[in-house]
């Protein structure tokens, strides 16, 4: 009797593990995204920062990418570059904007997209590169840039995720 209760328990157990759904994804999305990535905040005179991240072990096209920020004037200049070893299809560019908070954090407070597509390159999709200036914006606060950069080929993807380093706009 014994023996065939620890069976019937062992399997109604089992039974209940494997029944119940496990959902895997995090209980806030905006608990895991790389704006709690730090950065150093620069001196006032360095009106510049650069991040450059190059290609990894793994990967199979996906050379670099490239993201800088500049203090022109009061006014935030933007320079975005991906670089290919061969032609892709598709390339995507996300470019986020943001500003230190009085309480050290960082904020986003704006974020632009970019898609490019092989059959706009007759010669091939290796590279691009992106740039423009940001108006409007409050001086006299620290800004930084986020990028996120996916490469595209048949089915393989390749990112990269280059953050700059904090300079301040005055």
């Amino acid at each position: 009797m014994k023996k065939n209760f620890k069976v019937i328990f062992l399997m109604l157990v089992s039974l209940i593990i494997t029944a119940v759904p496990v959902y895997a994804a995090p209980s806030s999305m905006k608990a895991y995204t790389s704006i709690h990535d730090s950065s150093e905040l620069l001196p006032p005179n360095i009106k510049s920062s650069k991040d450059l991240k190059n290609k990894t072990p793994r990967g199979i096209f996906f050379s670099a990418a490239e993201l800088q920020i500049l203090n022109e004037n009061g006014e935030i200049g933007v320079l975005g570059s991906a670089y290919m070893s061969e032609a892709i299809d598709e390339l995507y560019m996300t470019i986020y904007l943001d500003r230190m908070t009085d309480e050290g954090r960082w904020e986003q407070v704006d974020y632009f997209e970019f898609e490019f597509y092989a059959e706009d390159y007759p010669d091939g999709l290796t590279s691009e590169f992106v740039s423009f200036t940001l108006t409007g914006y409050p001086t006299g606060h620290y800004y930084r840039l986020r990028g996120t950069y996916a490469a595209v080929k048949g089915t393989v993807m390749e990112g990269f995720g280059p953050v700059t380093d904090g300079i301040l706009i005055q």
